[in-house]
């Protein structure tokens, strides 16, 4: 015989599914894609780039019947003074063209587009020199006018704060950005959310931050549902990472759900109500990164030393969980990837950087020291 409390349970589940739109991820999906082509470095670049030895942190959007791609191109995979950000466009991924550069003579990273008030907004953040150090300057923006002229880079008021991903919902523009002065230093980190009415002014959406972390914490990726909740995903150099909800009746007040798997440089979809995560999994056994609890330092050297893809995960709403469905061919040093849909909506456009996908597998220290490229594939969901 059912006990009232097991119904009672079963009820509270259901429920949760319903107020979540959760009943969608019921339907099963296949996750298909064609082969991946070189986009960075290839002979259809425009002669204004100069192209350098490590291609990765990346943004990719569609706006205005064009396709556009952010990325940075530096000696390799850390700091340094030669760092340059191009902005370039295509309206066939085939034939680009040059639209915009910057050079601060410093180290610059996570470029990101968001489209809001009739303007392309392009973000960055300013680092230092030091090739080992992470060390966080200033928030920069640029934007594409009505005309189609870049403006010049300017500094919004968030110094010291690194950017990941920037949403528009019901005519605000939202901001997830972490305290990157302390990422690294054993010292307390806040994720925020940060809202703007004009793109270059942004306030805290509350006096406390939306998660606080004792040591560090990051790379807040977040989207709106179709209801209006925000659902998202962040992650620690010291213990995993941290999945989140918030309704959308208190968006600032998010719950969190730890895990000892690690998703880098998350990039959060939705399509048909189900939320899909593209980040960089661990290849190292069963791709846990805490492997020795409290000893943080210890799990990040074993994480450097081993190798790495860059997959495709799908949202369990009622565990707060991701399943792993695919993982894209990528090898070395891999994962910062953009996406858009493609012009007919049928699917989507999805740019990644790798380590030469065609060449022998190698751990993701390797390939942080060696020679990365940009990717192009088109991604459908089949139902």
């Amino acid at each position: 015989m059912i006990s009232s409390s097991f119904m009672k349970k079963i009820c509270l589940k259901l429920l949760f599914l319903i107020l979540v739109g959760g009943f969608s991820s019921i339907s099963a999906q296949t996750v298909s894609n064609t082969d991946w082509e070189v986009v960075i470095p290839s002979p259809n670049l425009p002669k204004e780039l100069k192209v350098q030895k490590a291609n990765n942190n990346l943004d990719f959007t569609f706006y205005q019947d064009r396709y556009y791609l952010a990325f940075r191109t530096a000696p390799n995979h850390f700091a340094s003074k030669k760092v340059m950000i191009y902005v370039i466009s295509s309206t066939d991924l085939e034939n680009w063209d040059y639209e915009w550069e910057v050079h601060v003579n410093s180290d610059m990273r996570e470029p990101r587009f968001v489209a809001f008030q009739e303007k392309l907004f392009l973000y960055f953040f300013e680092g230092g020199s030091r090739m080992l150090r992470f060390e966080p300057k200033h928030l920069h923006y640029t934007y594409l006018d009505e005309v189609g002229k870049w403006k010049d880079h300017q500094t919004t008021s968030l110094d010291g704060y690194v950017p990941w991903r920037l949403r528009v919902h019901k005519g605000l523009l939202y901001l997830s950005a972490y305290y990157g002065k302390n990422a690294y230093n054993n010292a307390p980190v806040d994720l925020r959310l940060f809202t703007s009415t004009n793109g270059h002014d942004f306030e805290p959406i509350s006096e406390a931050p939306q998660i606080l972390h004792p040591e560090g914490i990051g790379e807040g990726e977040f989207i709106f549902d179709e209801s209006g909740n925000i659902w998202g995903v962040a992650r620690s150099e010291f213990d995993g990472s941290y999945t989140f909800f918030a309704s959308k009746d208190s968006l600032d007040k998010w719950k969190v759900k730890h895990s000892i798997f690690k998703y880098d440089s998350s990039l959060i979809f939705e399509d048909e109500g189900d939320i899909f995560l593209v980040a960089r999994r661990n290849m190292d056994g069963d791709g846990r990164y805490v492997r020795k609890p409290n000893k943080p330092r210890r799990n990040l050297i074993r994480y450097s030393f081993t190798k790495k893809k860059t997959a495709i995960f799908k949202l369990d709403k009622v565990a707060m969980e991701w399943e792993h469905l695919k993982d894209f061919k990528s090898t070395g040093d891999t994962a910062f990837p953009g996406i858009a849909q493609n012009k007919d909506k049928s699917g989507y456009i999805l740019m990644n950087y790798s380590s030469d996908i065609t060449k022998r597998e190698k751990n993701w220290i390797k390939g942080q020291l060696g020679k990365t490229y940009i990717y192009c594939t088109e991604l459908r969901i089949d139902r």
